[in-house]
Parts: C-alpha cells; sequence; structure tokens
C-alpha cells in the first residue's frame, strides 16, 4: 500500500464485556442527565428485553421516556416522530436499545430535534447538521451494523425513494456498550444475517480504494472474529464467548467503514433493501461473493487474504483471489444465508431500476474497480 496521508479518530467511547450494561445509569449521571428518551423497536420490546433496562434506569431516579416506533429500514418519519418525542420529553440524553434500526434512527434525532427541522430535508441535502443535539448511547442488541461504531446513519425516504446515509456533528455514539448477554436470545437466521453484515462492513473498508494502514487492522481483525466465531455462534446461540468476539467484530467493522468507507456492494444493496424491505444483513451476504469476484484482479492480494482468513489453503495469490467468491459461497450455504435474490422475491425486470439507483450513490468512488452501470449490473445480476 502506498501511504500518502490519511486522518483518523472515534469520539465514541466503547465499554464491553457481558453484564457491562448494569454500568448504564452510572454513566448516564456522569453525563449529567436526568431525562432520557429511550429509542428502541416494537419486536424487540415484545422479547422483554427493554423493560429491565428501562427499570434500571428508573431505579437511578431518571425520568424515561420510551420511543418504539422505528421500522426495520428506519425511514424519515420515525426519526421526525421520535425528534418530536425528544423535543416535548425534554431529555438532555437519548439511549437507543437494539439493532442497527434503533440505532440509525437515534442518531439523528437529536440533531433534527435541535435544528427544528425533518430529517428528509438532510436526505435530499437542503440541509447539513450543523450542530449536534443532545449525547447518543447505544446498546447494541445484534452484532453486524456497525451503527454502534459509525457516524453514518442509513435511512429511507419514501419522498425521494432512496436508502442512504447522513451524519454530521454528533451522529456517532457518545459511548457504546457491547454486552453480549443482550444477544443471546438472538435466532440462528438473524444472528448469521448480522453477522455477515458486520463482515461486508469489514471486507469493503479493506477492499476500498480509501483503506489506511489503521482502516486495514480493523477490518483484519473484524474479519478474523467473523471466521472464527460466526458459524459457532450461529449453532449455539448461548456461546458467550462467540457473542462476545461478534460484537467486537461489529464494532470494528463499524470503524473500520467509518474510516475508509463501503463499495459496490452496498451501492446496490441499499436500492434493493429499499425496493424490496429485505433484511440488509442478508443482501450483504447474498451480494458478497459477487463483490469478491469483480473486484479479484484489482486488490488480489487482500482477495486472496481473505479467502485465507476464510479457510481456503492456497499458496498463489492469484488462484486465492479467484477462489474468494467461492469461499463465501459456501460460508453463507453453511449458515443458511445461501438463497439467492430472485428466492428472497428479486425480479429480474427491476434490475435496470436497481442498476440506475446504485449509479447515484457515492459509495462506488471507494471502489477498487471504477463503478459503471456495467459492474452494478454484473454483482446484481450474478447474485439473483
Amino acid at each position: 500500500m502506498a501511504i500518502d496521508s490519511f486522518r483518523f479518530g472515534t469520539p465514541t467511547e466503547f465499554v464491553f464485556g457481558p453484564g457491562c450494561r448494569g454500568q448504564l445509569p452510572e454513566r448516564l449521571a456522569g453525563l449529567g442527565a436526568a431525562r432520557v428518551l429511550l429509542v428502541t423497536d416494537a419486536g424487540l420490546e415484545a422479547t422483554g428485553v427493554v423493560d429491565p433496562v428501562e427499570d434500571a434506569l428508573r431505579g437511578a431516579g431518571l425520568a424515561v421516556t420510551r420511543f418504539v416506533d422505528v421500522k426495520s429500514n428506519p425511514t424519515v418519519e420515525n426519526v421526525d416522530a421520535g425528534a418530536a418525542v425528544l423535543r416535548a420529553s425534554r431529555a438532555d440524553v437519548v439511549v437507543a436499545l437494539g439493532g442497527g434500526s434503533p440505532i440509525d434512527a437515534a442518531k439523528i434525532m437529536p440533531a433534527v430535534a435541535a435544528g427544528g427541522f425533518s430529517a428528509h430535508e438532510l436526505m435530499t441535502g437542503a440541509r447539513k447538521i450543523e450542530r449536534a443535539g443532545v449525547p447518543l448511547v447505544v446498546l447494541p442488541t445484534t452484532a453486524g451494523s456497525g451503527a454502534e461504531a459509525a457516524k453514518v446513519s442509513v435511512l429511507v425516504d419514501h419522498a425521494t425513494g432512496e436508502k442512504k446515509g447522513v451524519f454530521g456533528p454528533g451522529t456517532a455514539p457518545a459511548i457504546t456498550f457491547l454486552d453480549p448477554e443482550l444477544m443471546l436470545g438472538l435466532p440462528p437466521w438473524l444472528t448469521a444475517a448480522t453477522g455477515m453484515d458486520a463482515l461486508s462492513h469489514a471486507l469493503e473498508a479493506y477492499l476500498g480504494l480509501s483503506a489506511t494502514p489503521f482502516s486495514d487492522a480493523l477490518a483484519e481483525q473484524s474479519m478474523r472474529l467473523v471466521a472464527r466465531h460466526l458459524e459457532a455462534v450461529v449453532a449455539d446461540g448461548s456461546d458467550v464467548g462467540a457473542r462476545g468476539a461478534m460484537t467486537i467484530a461489529s464494532a470494528m467493522g463499524g470503524l473500520a467503514k467509518d474510516q475508509s468507507g463501503l463499495g459496490v456492494l452496498h451501492a446496490v444493496a441499499m436500492p434493493v433493501g429499499y425496493l424490496y424491505d429485505l433484511h440488509h444483513g442478508y443482501l450483504c451476504a447474498a451480494l458478497m461473493p459477487a463483490t469478491l469476484d469483480v473486484n479479484a484482479d484489482a486488490v488480489r492480494e487482500k482477495t486472496a487474504w481473505v479467502a485465507r482468513c476464510f479457510g481456503l489453503v492456497e499458496s498463489d495469490d492469484a488462484a486465492a483471489a479467484g477462489n474468494a467468491g467461492e469461499v463465501i459461497r459456501a460460508l453463507n450455504d453453511r449458515i443458511g444465508m445461501g438463497m439467492r435474490l430472485t428466492e428472497a422475491g428479486v425480479r429480474d425486470d427491476d434490475v435496470e431500476r436497481i442498476v440506475t439507483d446504485a449509479m447515484a450513490s457515492y459509495l462506488l468512488k471507494n471502489n477498487p474497480v471504477p463503478g459503471t452501470p456495467e459492474l452494478c449490473r454484473r454483482v446484481l445480476v450474478e447474485s439473483l
């Protein structure tokens, strides 16, 4: 790698360990918080995970307002509604509990509440976040989105027909609690999908044109952890050690993508997710083998490293890189992520619309192979 110049920084403090969520009330007191907006979703609320967290906050003397109106692919309407509740409650901190959806929605609520505008204006570029709102503390309940570590929030805007990322001052969490005990009830399919989401961030950050020695170190360790622990935790969701390793892999992948960026995989996944409302982690798994195939010649040494990380025994870089896609296809099959996009409902007659929407993504500028319609079409069609 030719090293020119780069910057690395993160405003997020990470707290790791089984049961570390118990430190939450004390840490909020350290932030001077008295009133909390607790952002989660209805599905997690139904599992009973949310009540003990809220009870602990109330037991510490904090006033808590709960907001659960967040979709699996969060929308600008979810953010605007949460921002209105934030203003009305006069909360001085937002706590996001859940997967990437509640965390992504919660990231933008403080800025929207402070600025008095709509998240739609951020999506269109009519507004930029110029000042941070109240601080954000997050407790992820899945290991994969990287939202717990990254400043970017990915939202759906039905008015523009887009799913894309927005960010600005204050959108990165102030504190992230990586508590694997919060993930013990996650079912195998969701464990697998979120794990492949974590891998996708590390992978694209690693292959991207903006990769640096810092982002490479984060991405490589994230991928090592996924390779060693994802299959184990899919097979046995009660394995706290494997759960813990995956929470760290997710956070490291989130930091890597924040520093280096993503590429064609996510440029294509965003419009597919918007059109079909499919789980983002599944889409990442489905599109990953073709992404490795199309980029292999441009980043041969790194692609070969990925193949070996996931078990390929091959000394020649060209051969290893050429087989990396097949290595990940085999992993998908073993963990239940082998469903093709057509089996998930993606239609041939939407291919050109998806390609057109993917071409609007800034992420293509970071892909090691030039981001052309042909590239996007190949990644999509080979995954159908």
